[in-house]
């Protein structure tokens, strides 16, 4: 990424600095979104962005994936109504593939595509909106910034997504309703079919199937596979062989009646490539953010430079243990410096070094993984790649985990810097409740050898029968001890699973230092449950928010690492702190310049 123009540089800067608020860990709902975007996977590792990175094809159809992926999302956003504020991007298209505006095998595989993707923090439509981002960006289109928190639909919306066959006074109305003018429309339009084309499997009569193939026939939009204007382009120059523009059944010629509408005006403005780029990535960004009017989006979704991605207390093989991961970017085509060391540290809980009094822990990762920069075609096209520090330390229980913050040193001649969550360290709230997924189990039943059916059990599907084990710590002396349990990843979205969880007291599970162990069962026809886990106590109740369930005794055992205590004073010495896990806007502004790239830049600076 060296060597990029100044205004892109910019831009991609942005995505590296906040909006209005300083990022602040933990928050839950943040971190699960930057997540997916950036790092393009869930937890366990199941990707969402290697199924259309890099600008694939599908199998079976070779069709573009990246053209599914964003029809999906403009045909979710288009029964939107500026006139009543309903509808938009709110997954509701899921229940509205039968109708004929949402004709196509490509809808239901890309449904199919996202469904395991969705939880309680990451809704179905969010989802979706971080599938386009994907699409546009992954085939050589600009980078769409993310706002989250869209609210999910369970129940079909409104009709109005545009046809084909549609004369010009409706489409128009049709886009008016979406919130676009007649000259938006144009370029949404042009946009919108950079990428793919007509299926013969899908509209016979504009493209002729082919009798001696297998395959459908795809009758592309333009001759290029990338995010471009060739569309456009070859509208103007004559060569074009867009099927709704040349078809010779001039109802079905819809482009053809939308790009002459204002005389090609608005066309010819996008034949530089760089204008069409600027059009697609601010008119695209506001098609994502089209949501009723009830919904109030997040802030911009950006890059969190460093990210702690997890933290928890737990008992793995009988050992009370504290893992973490630690993540830094890099920019791609260079390599971290072979000698720097990343340290965790953390104060005691309990004891004589409650809060670092005297002393303060510290260790070494156990393991560094370093990813491949195509886990997200965002990333990638920002110029990063991550580097993680997994970190796993036996901790006494008598002591436990109040805070913890990192400490990078080079080893060149800087001073080290500290990650300290902008100055108040990454907190444990508490350790009173603790889920132990090691030690916990789940079973995937087919429903057929089930006798009854269940309110959370899909058809002849599959269910999940999860039994749960978490850990009381003594002298709590909960009244209750349950989850609240939450599921919205289930096949074809049917309903979502909101489920209380009871925990009760095992007596026959041994304590270990302290703790005691209750254990719970529930059954989800879904496949990303999360929980929040409390314990309900006379005082106050402790709660464990967003646990989730995706590994449990399947979680690999890592070997705890070695811990050395060193005095508290010398722990704090001769660091610089970076205060905040953003960049400033005004340094970045200054030096990209002098940089050559957001990569390089952010090298330096950190």
């Amino acid at each position: 990424m060296h060597g990029l123009p100044l205004v892109f540089s910019l831009y991609l800067l942005s995505l590296l600095t906040p909006l209005s608020s300083a990022y602040t860990w933990p928050s839950p709902q943040y971190d699960a979104l930057e997540g997916l975007l950036f790092e393009g996977r869930r937890s366990d590792g199941s990707s969402l962005s290697s199924i259309v990175h890099p600008c694939r094809k599908r199998t079976g159809t070779l069709a573009s994936i990246a053209a599914e992926w964003f029809r999906f999302a403009f045909h979710d956003m288009a029964t939107h109504n500026v006139d009543d504020g309903s509808g938009g991007l709110d997954g509701s298209l899921v229940y509205e593939l039968g109708r004929p505006e949402n004709f196509g095998l490509g809808f239901n595989q890309t449904q199919s595509d996202f469904s395991a993707f969705p939880n309680k923090l990451v809704s179905r439509a969010d989802v979706i909106a971080i599938g386009a981002i994907m699409a546009v960006n992954t085939c050589g289109g600009p980078i769409l910034s993310l706002r989250g928190n869209r609210q999910d639909a369970w129940t079909a919306g409104a009709t109005g997504t545009p046809q084909p066959q549609q004369d010009l006074s409706t489409l128009t109305e049709s886009f008016r309703k979406q919130g676009f003018n007649s000259t938006e429309m144009i370029k949404m339009v042009a946009c919108g079919h950079t990428l793919g084309g007509v299926r013969s499997a899908d509209f016979p009569d504009l493209v002729p199937p082919n009798p001696n193939s297998i395959y459908p026939v795809i009758d592309n939009f333009d001759n290029s596979t990338h995010f471009d204007n060739s569309v456009v382009t070859e509208y103007l120059d004559g060569t074009t062989q867009n099927p709704l523009v040349v078809s010779a059944n001039q109802t079905m010629d819809s482009d053809l009646r939308v790009f002459s509408s204002d005389g090609n005006a608005t066309v010819k403005g996008l034949t530089d490539n760089t204008v069409f780029q600027s059009e697609c990535q601010s008119l695209l960004t506001r098609m994502l953010n089209v949501v009723p009017t009830s919904v109030n989006l997040t802030d911009e979704i950006t890059l969190l430079p460093a990210k702690v991605t997890y933290a928890q207390l737990t008992f793995e093989k009988q050992q009370f243990v504290f893992k973490t991961n630690f993540r830094l970017t890099q920019a791609i085509n260079t390599t971290a410096n072979a000698n720097r060391n990343v340290t965790l540290y953390w104060c005691d809980r309990y004891g004589d070094n409650q809060n670092c009094k005297g002393k303060t822990n510290t260790a070494l990762p156990v393991k560094t993984v370093q990813d491949d920069p195509n886990v997200s075609p965002v990333t990638q096209s920002l110029g990063y790649y991550f580097l993680n520090y997994n970190f796993v330390v036996p901790v006494d229980t008598n002591a436990s985990v109040a805070k913890f913050w990192f400490v990078v040193d080079e080893h060149d001649g800087s001073k080290p810097t500290t990650y300290n969550n902008g100055g108040g360290d990454y907190v444990i709230d508490q350790d009173q409740v603790l889920f132990i997924p090691m030690s916990s189990h789940m079973d995937t039943i087919a429903n057929t050898s089930y006798t009854q059916t269940y309110t959370n059990r899909v058809g002849d599907g599959y269910t999940r029968h999860y039994n749960l084990i978490v850990a009381v710590r003594d002298g709590t002396n909960p009244s209750r001890v349950y989850a609240d349990a939450n599921d919205v990843a289930v096949e074809g979205f049917p309903f979502a699973l909101n489920m209380e969880v009871d925990f009760a007291a095992n007596s026959s599970i041994p304590a270990i230092g302290g703790y005691s162990f209750y254990t719970g069962t529930v059954d989800s026809a879904g496949v990303q449950m999360t929980m929040d886990l409390h314990a309900v106590t006379s005082q106050q109740t402790y709660t464990q928010v967003f646990v989730q369930t995706l590994q449990l005794d399947n979680t690999p055992y890592v070997q705890p690492g070695t811990v050395t205590t060193v005095s508290s004073s010398k722990a704090s010495a001769g660091h610089r702190t970076l205060s905040s896990p953003f960049l400033s806007t005004g340094v970045l502004l200054v030096l990209c310049a002098v940089f050559g790239g957001s990569g390089a830049l952010l090298d330096y600076v950190l």
